[in-house]
């Protein structure tokens, strides 16, 4: 699971509709202490409990942002492999030389850069594969397939232009002309709290065993997306939701410094229910504020409440934004 901040106070709500009754799960409502003039959010949470945010001074507010589901996800890097003109010349030539690309996967098991696999693709050159006429399509289609017998299925994505290849897949049975292989890493399993939707890294090296061990291959990395408009293709995934780091974070949120207690008491435990829905899309409110004291309290200690707003709802997260924004005019004139 991932740490999220440390040395810091932050607290996460779910919303799925704003209700000045805070009546149904999920439901969450903006409100003022008469007194003081501080806000505090109402909340009804998964498990039907009504709760309430810590107050926060309008005054003492230092950041108030909205941001977008959309601008949360995380792009996934593609890497595309060409055939460096400047170094080798397919075709006839090659005819028996061996043309391998290695490619490694970092952080295979964790985290550490030591823990590598790698996997080789081995071409040898034949009157096929190394045909005089459109050779470098024929190359591209028969290397893309010993790339996808050599990769795990289950880690990378194999493209040979707009035709994901696969083990099984047949020269023929990839489409057009490619000019172009491309390796995607595949999102990893979820499980909320435990394994996150990440993908691994790649890195791909080229050798022409020619007696020189030429680097036959360009290896040009750069989001799918950015691929795609490019090479005008619709190569997937393109990137990885933001909700499921807005779950884990929820995960973090509930248990932060106390990871290691959690089912502690098990049976007994307690499980609360996640509000994160991942079939659905979030955005972000997030209000940066501080607590201040008197006497030896007098120092700013940072705060942090963050808003989770179902985009299912009616423009939670501007609403609030703009209440809030309201406030804080109103404190400051």
């Amino acid at each position: 699971m991932q740490n999220f901040n440390t040395n810091q106070t932050r607290q996460l709500y779910v919303a799925a509709a704003i209700d000045a009754n805070v009546d149904t799960n999920l439901d969450i409502a903006l409100k003022q202490m008469g007194d003081t003039g501080e806000l505090f959010f109402s909340y009804r949470n998964a498990d039907g409990l009504l709760t309430r945010s810590d107050t926060f001074d309008p005054k003492k507010i230092t950041s108030l942002k909205k941001t977008a589901a959309a601008d949360m996800n995380v792009d996934i890097m593609c890497h595309k492999i060409t055939a460096d003109a400047s170094a080798v010349s397919l075709g006839s030539g090659l005819i028996g030389k061996a043309i391998t690309a290695t490619v490694t996967v970092h952080e295979a098991f964790d985290y550490d850069e030591n823990n590598t696999l790698t996997f080789a693709a081995t071409l040898i050159g034949n009157s096929t594969n190394m045909a005089s006429a459109n050779s470098n399509t024929a190359f591209y289609k028969y290397m893309a397939i010993e790339l996808a017998k050599a990769l795990p299925a289950n880690l990378v994505k194999v493209y040979c232009g707009s035709t994901e290849v696969t083990a099984a897949t047949a020269a023929s049975g990839i489409a057009g002309s490619p000019t172009a292989i491309y390796l995607i890493p595949k999102v990893q399993k979820y499980v909320r709290g435990k394994l996150p939707a990440e993908t691994v890294t790649l890195s791909v090296a080229f050798r022409l065993h020619d007696g020189e061990d030429t680097v036959w291959g360009i290896d040009t990395v750069k989001t799918v997306a950015a691929i795609n408009t490019a090479d005008t293709l619709s190569l997937t995934p393109v990137n990885i939701p933001s909700v499921y780091n807005i779950a884990d974070l929820e995960y973090f949120a509930l248990g932060e410094r106390g990871d290691y207690y959690r089912g502690a008491m098990w049976p007994n435990d307690y499980n609360p229910t996640y509000a994160v829905d991942l079939a659905k899309t979030y955005d972000i409110l997030t209000i940066e504020y501080y607590w201040a004291g008197n006497v030896e309290n007098v120092q700013k200690s940072p705060r942090m409440i963050q808003v989770a707003c179902d985009t299912a709802g009616s423009s939670i997260a501007t609403n609030l934004y703009d209440a809030i924004a309201a406030a804080m005019a109103g404190a400051s004139s």
